[in-house]
């Protein structure tokens, strides 16, 4: 164990090093404050590139969920227009450095994994979920960004309803889309996914860390890091107009937020529509 991690848990066994996120009681959610869940994932990660006995990670989440997303009541609220752009480079910089971690990354997806949750599963390099995963951008109905991330692994149209109608989607789906490597059941998603890591890290480690970078640079090649930044700027200014964006019933979130906290944006948000869309329409058919 290294520092003071009060937001992950953080191990080494057998080769793996294994993060964490360990606030079950609120469905492990990802703060950005200074020290908070983001910086110790990165601390953490350090640590595992440094221990040559070390040749994958493992990232997960404590209790029933991955992550509910971001920490709306712990991040601190952004008034002016550079905070926003502020907070959206330090968001950049942190999936950056998960993605360009030299060892191979997996992600272990249980229950909820939305928001800022779906943004760090995408980029860790395989993500093994199980059969009662349920992925969103629950954030897309406050009037806030999170999608331009996702469009290299799953392409515009499914990036822009998840953003667009904030609906969730199974890890059926989620696999379909190309979100998810492999769906296990979920009671075998812990073993599954390490024996993955296991392999993993039994595998050269120098070749594993050339291959990565060889699949990143062909990928970056064909646009996906351009994408990334061109859609910053955007997404700067979604942030910074979030507080003018308003619930059915004409109050802006932000209000909503100051005055009634997490559980008031909640009711705000289900005030839009509570049944999902999608239902089982995209389903194959049976014999097709």
């Amino acid at each position: 164990m290294i520092g003071l991690f009060d937001e992950i848990a953080y191990g080494k066994l057998e080769g793996v090093a294994e993060i964490r996120l360990n606030r079950p009681e609120s469905r492990n959610p990802i703060s950005a404050r200074p020290g908070g869940t983001r910086d110790q994932i990165l601390a953490a990660l350090a640590d595992a590139e440094a221990d040559p006995t070390v040749g994958a990670v493992l990232v997960t989440g404590a209790g029933a969920a991955f992550s509910a997303g971001g920490d709306l009541a712990g991040n601190p609220i952004r008034e002016h227009a550079a905070d926003e752009a502020r907070f959206r480079e330090t968001a950049d910089d942190f999936h950056r450095r998960v993605r360009r971690c030299p060892l191979p990354v997996v992600a272990a997806v249980r229950g909820y994994c939305l928001g800022a949750a779906v943004v760090l599963a995408a980029s860790c390099d395989l993500v093994v979920a199980g059969d009662d995963a349920r992925f969103g951008l629950p954030e897309g109905r406050l009037g806030l960004p999170g999608a331009a991330g996702l469009v290299p692994l799953i392409g515009r149209q499914w990036a822009k309803f998840l953003i667009l109608t904030g609906e969730l989607i199974d890890a059926g789906l989620a696999q379909r889309i190309g979100l998810v490597t492999a769906v296990v059941p979920a009671a075998e998603l812990d073993p599954r996914a390490r024996d993955l890591a296991a392999r993993l890290s039994r595998m050269p480690r120098e070749a594993t860390t050339l291959n990565k970078r060889a699949v990143d640079a062909a990928a970056d090649a064909s646009g996906d890091e351009a994408a990334r930044v061109a859609a910053s700027g955007y997404d700067v200014i979604t942030l910074a107009m979030s507080g003018r964006a308003q619930a059915p019933d004409g109050r802006p979130f932000a209000e909503i937020r100051r005055e009634e906290g997490v559980r008031g944006l909640k009711a705000a948000r289900e005030a839009q529509f509570t049944t999902p869309w999608l239902h089982r329409s995209y389903e194959p058919r049976a014999g097709a």
